[in-house]
């Protein structure tokens, strides 16, 4: 399964995330659920670094595997925004589709 932990603040703004764990939809290399998951998270760290200016960090460990993104800086926050909530979005619609494979979940700071 799939775990997605996204840390938020008293106003709803996610500020970091950790995503963990293989679907298991299929074997490796043919998962196309981990496929679109990986796709997602790496748009998204892609976009904040490129179009929203804001200061963040974000750690892949393949072996796990887990991907911890953490917005370290409020400048620009308000676009970086705009790709998190998205990004929150896609997971949960595929948690809808495959609750078995996918968790999402929110945790205040």
């Amino acid at each position: 399964m799939t775990e997605c932990v996204f840390t938020e603040n008293n106003k709803k703004d996610i500020k970091s995330f950790e995503i963990k764990g293989h679907t298991g939809f299929d074997i490796e290399g043919q998962d196309v659920l981990c496929a679109a998951v990986s796709a997602l998270v790496s748009h998204t760290i892609g976009a904040i670094h490129e179009f929203s200016g804001v200061a963040c960090a974000n750690l892949v460990d393949e072996d796990k595997p887990s991907v911890t993104f953490t917005l370290t800086d409020d400048t620009g926050e308000a676009h970086a925004q705009l790709f998190l909530k998205a990004l929150a979005s896609s997971l949960e619609d595929l948690e809808f589709k495959y609750p078995e494979k996918i968790k999402v979940e929110y945790k205040e700071i």
